[in-house]
């Protein structure tokens, strides 16, 4: 009678520890894939440039929006912007002045469930990929554009990096503070911002992605892949993370270094925090781009 008893009590406890388990890794998920829309406050034109308001579609059929700066040189460099952000987010707008002055065409667009484009969710880095390509096309299409630099920040930088065979005009990549493993991502914040202990949070990651993929159809493990492949793209990439970086621990840039081609360029930056290197470091990082640049489309 007294073994019964523990086994019911042991089986309970299972299954409401089971519960609690499926029940954080589905909340989590849900938090992770609902967007936090924000407008864009200014435009090219605040900093000088002449731009073209632009809309076109993702193949799944979703309306995006786009500022497209042309230059003499038609040579484009194609700027994603990070998740919660918008085209006129963090340091975008210098940017898109700064690479204009270097001689090249700009775009930025906003992602799906961001800025001026539609959409309700966020993709997790992995439905952007269909923004990106439809970018892609759309610069080819309607202004002739050939040869191309992808310029990502944070979440944008994941879908630049992990998309490198996209597309045959992609000349280059540039990386601004990407992670590499999103659940791994969502775990640790969930033990530094709330009550749960850091060793059940690690725990929380295989659930993570068990729900992304059945709730969403998103596969976190290709996004892990198209990342690690990037070995096989034909030119260097350039990548930068700040050292003291708290929401996205350069442990994951580390990671994405090992699986970067010959020749490729890791900066880091020690006196900054999350994609904060370009305004503490404006000069040496444009020295980058610059080399970058014109190495990438010549």
């Amino acid at each position: 009678m007294f073994s019964k008893k523990i086994i019911i009590f042991l089986s309970s406890f299972i299954l409401i520890l089971f519960s609690l388990y499926l029940a954080l890794s589905i909340y989590i998920t849900t938090l992770a894939i609902k967007a936090t829309r924000k407008l864009p406050e200014d435009n090219p034109a605040s900093v000088g440039l002449v731009y073209q308001d632009v809309d076109f579609y993702s193949e799944d059929g979703i309306k995006l929006s786009g500022w497209f700066v042309p230059n003499k040189n038609l040579n484009t460099v194609i700027i994603i912007h990070g998740v919660d952000s918008n085209k006129s987010d963090s340091y975008i707008l210098d940017l898109m002045k700064d690479t204009h002055d270097m001689g090249y065409s700009v775009f930025a667009f906003d992602l799906r469930a961001h800025g001026d484009s539609e959409g309700k969710n966020l993709g997790l880095a992995y439905e952007e990929k269909k923004d990106l390509l439809a970018s892609i096309k759309f610069l080819k299409q309607e202004f002739d554009v050939q040869s191309i630099v992808l310029y990502g920040i944070s979440y944008g930088g994941t879908i630049v990096v992990s998309n490198s065979n996209l597309d045959n005009s992609i000349k280059g990549i540039v990386v601004d503070s990407p992670f590499y493993d999103l659940p791994e991502l969502l775990a640790s914040e969930v033990s530094s911002r709330t009550f749960i202990p850091e060793f059940f949070a690690r725990l929380l990651k295989f659930g993570i992605i068990q729900s992304i993929d059945l709730l969403y159809g998103i596969r976190t493990n290709d996004i892990i892949s198209g990342i690690d492949s990037v070995n096989e793209y034909n030119s260097p990439v350039l990548l930068f993370h700040c050292k003291n970086d708290e929401r996205i621990p350069i442990s994951h840039s580390n990671r994405i270094n090992k699986f970067l081609p010959p020749n490729s360029e890791y900066i880091i930056y020690d006196n900054c925090e999350h994609a904060n290197g370009y305004e503490e470091n404006t000069l040496d990082f444009n020295n980058h781009l610059k080399s970058y640049y014109k190495n990438s489309f010549y």
